[in-house]
């Protein structure tokens, strides 16, 4: 590999025949004039939609586009590529004050989602198939993808999406797309976003960023079946689309280091490398530019003879995953490959490809209507290195995000079922107790009308009752307070029922449930709160039994109706089927409505 010397060196050439051939100097960040009505109404306006912000972060670049969701489609309103000052990468302690920076100047309010691009080499997906099933379609995908390709889970985040429903052999099955990324790098982005002072919306990987770009139709093949090549730093990725689904994809272990790496062994090799050195140590700037335009007249003429192996092996990588896309998997061949990249900028990269691989080869740019728009992508070369990241910025629904995997939206969902549960049965209780109160109130209420009847019969009296008289009213109160105090005990099992059987998990199983006056063995005459006596067992789960029993015991703790429950007796016992469980007898005091 190349020094970071010769890389630095290497990057100053590049920028050279970018300027040579396009007849302008590049120019990182966003350079349009933006006029008052426009400041007003990017920053003021109410708008149907927050927007999105796309950041790819790379070794030497910063890359950010902001896009905002409209009638007439997604426009871009922000593009940036700004160089990094040389040593700051993401876990340098500065970064996060540099990205807090060029965040600000993309979205100044803060109103737009933010999501992050992984390198492809951090990343890979592949398509699996799995039978149709009602419930456990999460574990069904993650164990045949682990069949197929064993990963780490403590290295890896995972994530699927359902693409189609294929026949296999007369079975009808799920044909689903199964993601991995490094949980190193997207622990490490969250990390740095958070330390800028921004929340990360999203994590994907190229794939889906090129996606997006053929969705929204920025870039429209006419063609049934095309390859979209994203030509990253250390790596490349090509995926083979169908009409309607992805056919075949793959990461490739050749990017943009190696054709720099080919470029800085030609460069070495310059005589005018010593020269150059002594110029730019000299500050004698005029001399080194000069230098530089000869270097550069050089690798404009002769710049596939200097990248050349680089390319070669990127070209033969490309052409054995299309051969084994449609002679072996009997995929249709692509008609046409959609390039992207940090090089797409170089002149002739189509061509090379179209003749090395015979398949017609086009880069991807942004649609005319986009770079007339203010101004947002005034440079080309600038321009093609953000197309991928301009992807990114333009998320949908179908775009993975392993910041919110589709294993996480399936336990959302479980979770949601359970809590539905929960609520029913407290709704039930609750209109048990509502029927309960309504109830005492109104025999409460008769008992106010008879005791004011009873006093204006009082006072017609002359003289005033006796004591006996008041005597036998007290009387008939005290009948109706008992009355009221039935009323309470019974209905107090309904809902002591309700709630146990609202606790009780799965695997716990109940043999009785009785209902007694005093705590068992308290050798006391005095009437306590009502005791309730359980008795159950738990089927045998390796020894795991007396776990399951505490925190059921914890689980009755919260109840507000049942008190201090505890283990009267537990012990392993043997059912007359001959299962091993685990049984058990808890004690537990009434709380008195």
């Amino acid at each position: 590999m190349a020094t970071e010397e010769e890389i630095s060196s290497t990057e100053k050439l590049l920028n050279v025949i970018r300027s040579s051939h396009d007849g302008t100097a590049p120019a990182p960040g966003n350079t349009s004039k933006q006029n008052f009505w426009g400041f007003i109404k990017k920053n003021w306006l109410p708008s149907g939609s927050r927007g999105v912000t796309g950041v790819e972060i790379f070794r030497d670049t910063l890359n950010i586009v902001r896009m905002n969701r409209e009638k007439s489609g997604w426009r871009a309103v922000y593009a940036a590529r700004t160089v990094l000052p040389e040593g700051l990468s993401p876990d340098h302690a500065d970064f996060p004050l540099f990205l807090k920076t060029q965040l600000k100047n993309a979205d100044p309010a803060g109103r737009t989602e933010i999501w992050a691009c992984l390198p492809p080499s951090r990343g890979d997906t592949w398509n699996v198939l799995v039978p149709k099933v009602k419930k456990g379609l999460t574990n069904a995908v993650y164990w045949t993808a682990r069949k197929e390709r064993a990963f780490d889970d403590q290295e890896y985040y995972f994530d699927y999406r359902v693409k189609d429903e294929v026949n296999d052999k007369g079975i009808w099955k799920l044909s689903v797309q199964v993601c991995i990324a490094s949980a190193r790098h997207i622990d490490l982005y969250r990390k740095v976003f958070a330390e800028a002072g921004y929340s990360l919306n999203g994590v994907t990987l190229p794939a889906f960023s090129l996606e997006n770009l053929f969705a929204r139709q920025w870039i429209d093949p006419g063609e049934e079946s095309y390859a979209a090549l994203y030509i990253g730093e250390d790596s490349s990725y090509i995926e083979i689309h169908g009409r309607r689904t992805t056919l075949f994809n793959r990461v490739i272990k050749t990017g943009r280091d190696s054709i720099l790496d080919s470029l800085a062994m030609k460069y070495s090799q310059n005589e005018t490398e010593p020269e150059l050195q002594e110029a730019e140590a000299a500050g004698d700037r005029q001399k080194a530019a000069q230098i530089l335009k000869q270097q550069a007249g050089l690798s404009e003429k002769n710049l596939f003879e200097m990248i050349q192996p680089a390319m070669e092996r990127l070209a033969r990588q490309l052409e054995r995953t299309i051969d084994h896309s449609v002679n072996v998997l009997e995929n249709p061949a692509p008609e046409r490959i959609y390039i992207c990249g940090g090089i797409s900028f170089l002149p002739g990269i189509a061509d090379f490809f179209s003749e090395q691989l015979g398949v017609g080869a086009v880069i991807m740019d942004v649609p005319r209507e986009q770079t007339a728009t203010s101004g947002i992508f005034p440079d080309r070369d600038e321009r093609l290195c953000l197309v991928s990241t301009a992807g990114l910025a333009m998320v949908s629904k179908d775009t993975v995000n392993f910041l919110h995997t589709a294993v996480d939206m399936d336990r959302e969902k479980k979770a949601l079922r359970n809590a539905n549960i929960v609520a029913a049965m407290c709704a039930l209780l609750f209109v048990a107790t509502a029927v309960w109160w309504w109830s005492a109130r109104y025999e409460l209420e008769q008992v106010r009308e008879e005791t004011a009847a009873l006093e204006k019969q009082l006072e017609q009296f002359s003289p005033r009752l006796t004591a006996d008289d008041l005597a036998e009213l007290a009387g008939k109160l005290q009948e109706k307070k008992k009355e009221l105090g039935d009323y309470s005990r019974n209905l107090l099992p309904v809902a002591v029922l309700t709630e146990i059987n609202r606790l009780t998990p799965e695997g716990v199983e109940l043999l009785s449930v009785r209902l007694e006056n005093t705590k068992p063995g308290s050798g006391t005459d005095d009437q306590g709160p009502p005791v309730l006596i359980v008795d159950g067992f738990i089927r045998s789960d390796q020894s795991m039994e007396e776990t399951r029993l505490t925190g059921y015991l914890l689980q009755l703790r919260r109840s507000p109706i049942l008190m201090n429950p505890s283990i009267a007796d537990s012990s392993p016992d043997t059912l007359d089927t001959g299962e091993d469980v685990y049984r058990f007898t808890l004690n537990m005091e009434i709380q008195q409505v």
